[in-house]
């Protein structure tokens, strides 16, 4: 067991101690199911457990001031650090609300991946002031119907569609960087440790690359649960034989002239896709090599794509046949639009991590609109997945 883990167990312990054998349940809690009888994830079992706690409006009152100050996108909060700050407080109240062990709920927060903690919606941030009328949600994959506790533990399924009138907190997998790119301070940070702000700047001029102008998407991708969509742009190449890595990543926590945030269906702007020293690089390595691009809308850690490797696979070989797998690109500089059609030579099964319980949306492969067809706005590339179906579309040019 880890020292940080030992620290919280022998923490807990004691305040257990000091209330006797077994610890009271919040107050005014109406009696809930045991944590041993769900029959669900670590992840829902959490959400059970932080819904009960949120009985005592001491802990209400708590959870709405970390909320208020959080300066994250969304009031969000990084829940497993969130639990431990404050001397374990959160800890405590987690631990009292059902008769199960410490190390039972501390298993459940390694066990779960780093979650997330905000009221995604935003009418829900504006009316919640603390009261008992709170559901608190949680998701796997987009799509599914989210499943919700009251306060006094009954369950729930909401409408993956339409968000129900009674605030929802969520507890959710991690989309955000807490740590102001600092991943060391994960452990330690609940909110973003300082300023995060690492946003394109302007002045284009001196960074020369491929670069990303406009981006359409046909769909949010997203479950109303999970707020404001994750969009990211990645630039695969070849590594050797049909073997792929990711040369480079374009979105909301990139960082740098690669920091690209669209939260509606349209964007327009400058966003890196691809440095001249990264092209170089790969241009260096495999003379001549092509590039594909693809666009994905995050669900876990940014810019690690954790997806169905078997299912990409499958979704590009379609895409590949329906265009004679002419559905990568070339990098040329002296080309104003910085990337033109090229022959595919390899997959992406070896670039992505290959997770089927939790994983990020592959919306689309690009394919150049002389191979795929026109498309509105003087995009010159096209998003294709199921074929020849379109998810989106996007413009490039070259800056020297």
């Amino acid at each position: 067991m880890s020292r940080r883990l030992l620290c919280c167990t022998a923490f807990l312990v004691g305040l257990a101690a000091c209330h006797g054998e077994e610890a009271p349940s919040p107050t005014g809690a109406a009696p809930a199911p045991t944590i041993a009888a769900v029959e669900a994830s670590p992840r829902e079992r959490l959400a059970l457990r932080l819904a009960v706690a949120l009985n005592d409006p001491a802990t209400r009152a708590a959870l709405k001031r970390k909320l208020d100050a959080s300066h994250a996108p969304e009031g969000k909060l990084q829940f497993q650090a969130l639990a431990r700050a404050d001397q374990g407080l959160l800890l405590a109240s987690l631990a009292r609300g059902n008769a199960t062990s410490v190390a039972d709920l501390l298993g459940d927060l390694d066990a779960a991946r780093p979650l997330e903690v905000y009221l995604p919606v935003e009418s829900h941030r504006r009316a919640w002031q603390g009261e008992a009328t709170l559901l608190v949600a949680t998701i796997g994959r987009d799509g599914e119907a989210p499943v919700a506790y009251d306060l006094a533990g009954h369950r729930r399924v909401l409408s993956a569609d339409t968000p129900p009138s009674v605030p929802v907190l969520a507890l959710v997998p991690q989309e955000t960087d807490f740590t102001g790119g600092r991943p060391l301070m994960a452990a330690s940070c609940y909110d973003l440790c300082g300023s995060t702000s690492t946003g394109a700047t302007s002045n284009l001029s001196s960074t020369a690359g491929l670069y990303l102008t406009t981006s359409h998407f046909e769909d949010s991708f997203e479950s109303w649960l999970k707020g404001k969509p994750e969009y990211e742009y990645h630039v695969y190449g070849l590594v050797a034989g049909s073997e792929a890595e990711q040369l480079s990543c374009t979105g909301e926590h990139a960082g740098g002239y690669s920091t690209f945030d669209q939260n509606g269906p349209d964007w327009s702007g400058s966003a890196m896709l691809l440095s001249e020293q990264e092209r170089q690089r790969y241009a260096a390595a495999h003379p001549g090599a092509p590039i594909r691009i693809v666009a994905y809308e995050d669900d876990d850690e940014a810019c690690v794509p954790r997806i169905d490797g078997n299912r990409v696979t499958q979704l590009l070989s379609a895409v590949d046949a329906a265009y004679k797998s002419v559905t990568s690109g070339k990098v040329e500089p002296w080309y104003v639009k910085g990337v033109r059609a090229a022959p595919s030579l390899f997959n992406l099964y070896s670039a992505v991590r290959n997770v089927i319980t939790t994983g990020d949306d592959l919306i689309g492969n690009a394919v150049e609109t002389s191979v795929a067809g026109w498309v509105p706005g003087g995009a010159n590339w096209v998003l294709k997945s199921d074929g020849t179906r379109t998810y989106g579309w996007f413009g490039t040019a070259y800056r020297p």
